[in-house]
């Protein structure tokens, strides 16, 4: 039987919405997203939402007993109004009946909203009354399916306004169709009776993120473009493969167009006009400047970067950055926990765009001087280093990207190796790569032997002990060339597990965590037909260096060096500390035991 009852005419004039933060934030953003038709079936556990709902005058109520005849009631809402509609029903069973109505509207692709309530999952198969598996229902059906979290505090909060507005955001992304948003109800928490309590004035203002999409009409683009003029930007350029002239000089044309900064590392593998190498800055700069070099909006690309760049906009007290984020699918990334706008398109297209929309900017340098101006003095302090690096990873490889010749191949395994290689200067027209989708140690031997095959130019892999012996399969196989060039620091073990806080209350960190070995790579490297070179001090580092870099071996070749894991962690300290101004020796105190201080005094000179 079904039950209609006509929209409500009248409201309360002081509207109390739920004390639960998930129910607010979805109210909050049905506003946003302009979403005013709820048809809702009877129940208990969807009261925080039904009546935040329904003295507000904003929303359209329908109450349809039967959630079967409901869904398909608000199906044809949706044909008539061509707009999205949202249903709600209780937990357990009644979000099943939804099953139907959730493929008809798949296969019309109308954009039809499920909001089902649902117990806490925490009590799945404990013999809760009214508890089904709800989260994956209608899967295969919705172009969207997300479970909120029951909120607890500010993060909580985010998370959940985050993936309530991914999920709104897919109704009429391309093709539209249905999206369910399940929703946790805790009757005693965050505080008792949380399903009657209704004591909120005024919802949050929670941020709808904006999507900017290729279809857009031109009016739309420029309308973007000028929230960028007269605005510092700060564009972090993440890894992406080396672009082609032609592709550079669009960068360089947006570039000149805006006040803006292009922040990029190794893995960029871009040169450009107001492109700045970021890593060493990161590293070393203080949470005041940064605040001085915070920019107004911050608009993100590509894949991961090596710099902390993040992490230290995230530092910043009350940042009041904008973030755009850059997808060619459209998805929403949200390092910063602002709840970016998106600009669904590929970064070359974004570059062309709003180069093509940015004539009559100001043309403006003074947020690329101002960056420029702290990473001149770093470069400055580079080129007179008042020290010399000890014998340690550290020097390998900085005298490994010294003599690297112009128009190499790079392959740097994770971790570490990427880390210490990002300290130092590469030269032009050096290719890089890394595994950093993850940044696991899986493979990077494999990858590069790949590489190099394919490519015959000269092929240098950096890489560290664990990594090499983790892939070390990788050399087993018929397509290893005489291009093939590998240093691998083997320090005896996890070197960066000593970089980390606290450890000094883990005095067994070696044995397992570390993995601490006595193991060399020399058997198998010569088994496998390679040149095999080593070193355990300068001298013999020197010596093999030149061997390593001869462009006319007969075969590959495998250069061995051994280090200390304490002396390449202190060296990459002194490294920090010099380029923060703080002299050498006033480290010795500061970040090693009391048994160490005797190997410091012979290490810092």
């Amino acid at each position: 039987m079904v039950i209609l009852i006509p929209i409500q005419k009248t409201r309360r004039v002081n509207i109390m919405y739920s004390s639960l933060g998930n129910v607010q934030v979805i109210v909050s953003l049905l506003k946003k997203y302009d979403i005013s038709n709820i048809v809702i079936s009877a129940g208990t556990r969807h009261t925080p939402l039904v009546h935040s709902v329904e003295n507000d005058i904003f929303f359209n109520c329908y109450s349809i007993v039967d959630e079967r005849s409901a869904s398909f009631f608000a199906l044809g809402l949706i044909q008539q109004i061509q707009k999205p509609v949202a249903i709600c029903c209780t937990s357990g069973t009644a979000a099943c009946n939804y099953v139907s109505a959730a493929h008809e509207a798949f296969y019309q692709q109308l954009p039809l909203l499920i909001l089902t309530a649902d117990r806490n999952p925490y009590y799945l198969n404990q013999q809760e009354e009214q508890m089904v598996p709800q989260q994956n229902l209608f899967r295969d059906v919705c172009k969207k399916t997300v479970t909120l979290p029951i909120v607890r505090d500010d993060k909580d909060f985010w998370y959940c306004a985050r993936l309530v507005n991914e999920a709104l955001l897919e109704l009429e992304h391309r093709d539209a169709g249905p999206v369910h948003v399940n929703f946790p109800v805790e009757n005693d928490y965050p505080i008792h009776q949380g399903i009657v309590r209704f004591d909120v004035k005024q919802l949050p203002d929670i941020k709808k993120i904006e999507r900017l999409a290729l279809k857009d009409d031109d009016s739309r683009w420029k309308e973007w473009a000028d929230r960028l003029r007269d605005k510092r930007v700060l564009v972090i350029y993440g890894q992406h493969a080396p672009l082609r002239l032609e592709q550079q000089k669009t960068i360089d044309d947006f570039s000149r167009k805006y006040n803006c900064v292009i922040s990029v590392d190794h893995l960029s593998n871009l040169s450009c006009v107001k492109g700045l190498d970021t890593y060493l800055l990161m590293e070393t700069i203080s949470k005041e400047t940064m605040q001085a070099l915070c920019p107004d909006i911050v608009i993100t690309m590509n894949g991961s970067s090596i710099s902390k760049i993040k992490d230290r906009l995230q530092s910043i007290n009350n940042k009041n950055f904008i973030h755009w984020h850059v997808s060619e699918n459209g998805a929403v990334s949200d390092p910063f926990k602002c709840l970016p706008d998106i600009v669904e398109c590929s970064p070359m297209i974004f570059f062309q765009r709003f180069a093509q929309f940015g004539d009559g900017c100001s043309e403006e340098n003074s947020f690329y001087e101002l960056w420029k101006e702290h990473l001149d003095k770093l470069a400055a302090k580079s080129s007179t280093l008042h020290f010399d690096i000890d014998f340690s990873s550290v020097y390998a490889t900085q005298q490994l990207i010294k003599e690297m010749p112009k128009n190499s191949l790079f392959h740097i395994a994770n971790s570490n190796s990427i880390r210490l290689a990002s300290f130092f200067p590469l030269k032009n027209n050096i290719s890089v790569y890394c595994n950093r989708g993850t940044n696991g140690i899986d493979g990077s031997m494999s990858s590069f032997i790949g590489q190099a095959y394919v490519s015959k130019k000269p092929s240098f892999l950096l890489i560290g002990d664990l990594s090499f012996f983790y892939d070390m399969n990788a050399l087993w196989n018929r397509y290893v060339g005489n291009n093939i060039r590998i240093l691998i620091c083997n320090n005896s073990g996890g070197a960066i597990f000593h970089t980390y806080p606290g450890k000094s209350n883990i005095p067994t960190i070696d044995s397992h965590i570390a993995a601490e070995h006595t193991a060399s790579v020399k058997e198998w490297a010569v088994s496998r037909g390679f040149s095999y070179l080593s070193a355990r001090n300068k001298e013999e580092f020197e010596d093999a260096l030149p061997h390593l870099m001869r462009v006319d071996s007969e075969s590959p070749v495998i250069l061995e060096v051994f280090t200390d894991k304490e002396t390449d962690n202190i060296q990459k300290k002194r490294l920090i500390h010099y380029y923060r101004e703080v002299t050498p020796k006033s480290i010795v105190a500061s970040y090693l035991p009391r048994s160490m201080k005797e190997k410091i005094k012979r290490v810092i000179r």
